[in-house]
């Protein structure tokens, strides 16, 4: 046997992650507050690592959690439960279990390497892997449970639900989307591959993927600080617009996602405007930092979606976002950072409507809504947060 990496070559290879992110994210020096904050962020994506590369193994998968409140990196939506698994792309995958009663659950074929910084430095060579398959495709028994094939061809004599393997994936992301936190049950989903025993994860394996840990930390963070700079230059500040940048590396390929920067005093409010479609399976609306960390979704109302929000009598969503308490039931609380991202997206919509941003004093924000929008009672604001609070901690990260 070689000779392995002990633990403290592991650690020394960890030591300046940090120090590279923080000379991305503020070139200029960033304060104590911001290192510390950093500091968590790398942290959260180290023990994301752990699940998600190092246990991970394509002969034994297990669905393991992604992307969440304690690893808020990438803009996670609230809304989802985020988890994923390496496959082989020759291997010959069963994944089964229980529908439940969310919005939707889908899965979508990845390539390796989706968050790095080279897509946004280095042009894309051949057409984006856009493979997202649904739970509702599937049949379902009558108490809800479902079995499917993932493979490169369809298995002799096979004749249940079946799903092609593109040559090109190497990992599989599911995302449960509810939209009820607190009444709506999260499917319960399990995977097995057919065609390989699995044996145990060689040493020099483990060790290989443990020696990752430090470009995937850097890579996964610093593609989200690049991103979010790539909208700044490219879409603008205090808009929101349809990003043909996520269309073109692959998405949802039923979802459209808006993006834009917010940019405003204390002082001052943004109100967001976007007359809805007609149709929509689900719609979502969420305020995130500048390396694309979503604002704390439990402690604040950072997010709203189709069954969250109050959509006026015309058809408009419109929503403020500032640091102050507007005191209106469609507010994103922006928190305490200067700038940062709004996104919202459309799932299954027929029409893509173009959204509308106003800056305004922070005193005049209610000069600028409709007559008659509902104001809140600091005791009603109250008890939204308390019943938020407890609805993202029902839902289920793992």
């Amino acid at each position: 046997m070689s000779e392995l990496p002990t633990w403290s070559d592991q650690m020394q290879a960890l030591e300046g992650v940090v120090d590279d992110l923080l000379a991305t994210w503020r070139p200029d020096g960033a304060t104590e507050a911001e290192v510390q904050d950093m500091n968590k962020l790398a942290l959260s994506i180290l023990a994301c690592g752990y699940m998600c590369r190092v246990y991970t193994d394509a002969r034994r998968p297990v669905f393991m959690p992604l992307w969440n409140y304690a690893c808020n990196q990438g803009g996670p939506n609230p809304d989802y439960v985020y988890s994923m698994i390496e496959v082989d792309p020759e291997g010959v995958y069963q994944i089964s279990g229980y529908r439940g009663t969310t919005r939707f659950v889908e899965i979508t074929q990845q390539e390796p390497e989706m968050t790095t910084p080279k897509l946004l430095t280095e042009p894309r060579t051949g057409p984006p892997l856009r493979v997202t398959n649904d739970l509702d495709e599937l049949t379902l028994g009558d108490d809800g449970y479902f079995s499917v094939i993932v493979s490169a061809e369809r298995p002799e004599g096979h004749t249940g639900d079946w799903w092609p393997l593109d040559p090109r994936t190497r990992r599989l992301l599911m995302r449960k989307c509810s939209c009820d936190w607190k009444h709506e049950e999260d499917a319960r989903v399990a995977v097995n591959r057919l065609d390989d025993p699995g044996e145990d994860m060689t040493p020099e394996e483990i060790a290989r993927r443990f020696s990752d840990m430090a470009v995937w930390i850097q890579g996964m963070i610093e593609f989200d600080m690049l991103l979010v700079r790539y909208y700044r230059e490219h879409h603008g500040i205090n808009v929101l617009l349809r990003s043909q940048w996520i269309e073109d590396v692959g998405g949802l390929a039923k979802q459209a996602y808006y993006d834009g920067i917010h940019e405003i005093g204390d002082d001052e409010a943004l109100i967001v405007e976007v007359p809805l479609p007609e149709r929509c399976h689900y719609w979502q609306i969420l305020v995130a930092d500048d390396r694309f960390a979503t604002v704390d979704w439990v402690n604040r109302q950072s997010s709203l979606n189709d069954l969250q929000a109050r959509v006026d009598g015309d058809g408009t969503l419109r929503v403020v976002i500032s640091k102050q308490d507007p005191g209106v039931h469609n507010w994103l609380d922006k928190a305490d950072f200067r700038w940062g991202i709004i996104q919202m997206r459309f799932y299954r919509a027929n029409a893509y409507p173009e959204a509308t941003v106003t800056r305004v004093p922070f005193a005049e924000v209610r000069e600028h809504l409709p007559s008659g929008t509902p104001v809140l009672t600091p005791a009603e604001r109250r008890e939204q947060l308390r019943a938020r609070r407890e609805g993202a901690q029902l839902r289920r990260i793992w």
